[in-house]
């Protein structure tokens, strides 16, 4: 009998430390993203992941946790169309795995900060307003003459939250986008989980925001990267 995605995904939950800030981006997509629009194909000791998103609505994301490049390889030839384009979000150590099966590019390499509890303090911005999208996620937002400064969470999982941040060009230099993050970070707390941020480390802004905010660099690195598959790498021809 065909295993459901709920017998799937207890079957790779022992794959993650669910209170890791390292593991959270993947277990994610794994475990808890939308699952009319999640595939999981599983192996002992590893799976692979294919996911519809609102980031790229032609190319669907892929993430894997796999004990090796055979293993990888060929859960791979039995989730992906060879030819087609995808995104690929994974952690770092995962990123040699796919070498064989997948014509990667345009990486980016995120750090993993995480809202440290005990030196997080609030603040009170009286411009911030602070709102709700339709799934429930907290957005905040700090409008003149239009949203100038908007954080709110790319995707929440029962432990964590990833967060995002947008400035407005003309008002940067002015800390609302400090003010909105915090805000955010207050909420996501509230809910009982952590706050998380994605950021490339020679993005100077972004790392100053998240350290003023009362982010810790946690050492972890995710990839998100462009990704054509080119087909299981024994199997060609």
């Amino acid at each position: 009998m065909t295993p459901t995605l709920r017998d799937q995904r207890a079957q790779i939950g022992a794959l993650f430390d669910l209170n890791s800030p390292a593991d959270a981006p993947t277990a994610y997509y794994a475990l808890y993203h939308d699952p009319h629009r999640s595939a999981l194909f599983t192996a002992p000791g590893g799976f692979v992941g294919r996911f519809q998103t609102g980031i790229d609505l032609f190319r669907p994301l892929v993430s894997l946790r796999c004990q090796n490049a055979e293993n990888a390889a060929d859960l791979l030839a039995e989730a992906l169309i060879p030819g087609r384009p995808y995104l690929l979000f994974l952690n770092l150590h995962q990123l040699p795995l796919v070498g064989g099966s997948m014509q990667v590019s345009q990486e980016r390499i995120l750090s993993i900060y995480a809202l440290n509890r005990a030196q997080f303090r609030g603040e009170i911005n009286v411009l911030v307003k602070r709102k709700s999208t339709p799934d429930g996620t907290p957005r905040m937002e700090i409008e003149s003459q239009g949203v100038k400064a908007v954080a709110g969470v790319n995707w929440q999982s029962p432990g964590f939250a990833e967060m995002y941040v947008q400035v407005d060009p003309e008002a940067r230099g002015k800390g609302w986008g400090r003010s909105v993050v915090i805000a955010c970070a207050e909420a996501i707390l509230s809910g009982g989980r952590l706050p998380l941020y994605l950021a490339e480390p020679n993005n100077e802004a972004s790392v100053k925001l998240a350290h003023s905010a009362g982010f810790q660099d946690t050492g972890s690195r995710q990839v998100y990267a462009d990704a054509l598959y080119l087909g299981h790498p024994t199997r060609k021809g």
